[in-house]
């Protein structure tokens, strides 16, 4: 589905380290892009980007330049099997992706939400991943 979509990352230079699970963090992104690539018109391009943000936290983003999502359902649309009321040729799947992102990302200290996309249109989801090599939690109870 990708193969339609033109794909643009742009990465801060010198970004530091996420403390996430790669492979989790890899099947959130993976959702997101697939969401995109399925909601947005072929041809379109898909816009990935990361960036520091404050208070040690790194700012990931995915784009398209699809319908959007209207405000009153951006927080339903990450409750399990929901799924934005379409056209009959609504793409394939049972609802669960965004519910799952939330879960890994929010497991991770971090926070995922939805906006418009540039200029009004299409869809931005962002999420916020910590900063940092090894997890604070690890390592509490190496005095004992």
């Amino acid at each position: 589905m990708t193969a339609e979509h033109p794909i643009e990352a742009v990465i801060e230079s010198e970004l530091p380290s996420a403390r996430v699970d790669a492979s989790l963090l890899a099947e959130v992104l993976y959702s997101l892009i697939d969401n995109a690539a399925k909601y947005s018109p072929a041809g379109s391009p898909i816009r990935i980007s990361a960036r520091r943000a404050e208070d040690e936290m790194i700012l990931l983003m995915v784009e398209d330049q699809g319908r959007g999502v209207p405000a009153h359902m951006r927080e339903r649309i990450f409750d399990k099997f929901f799924r934005v009321a379409s056209e009959a040729n609504q793409p394939s799947g049972l609802g669960m992706g965004l519910s799952i992102a939330r879960g890994i990302v929010a497991a991770h200290g971090g926070r995922i939400w939805i906006e418009d996309g540039a200029q009004g249109s299409g869809t931005r989801v962002q999420l916020l991943i910590p900063i940092g090599d090894e997890d604070p939690r690890e390592g509490a109870n190496d005095d004992e």
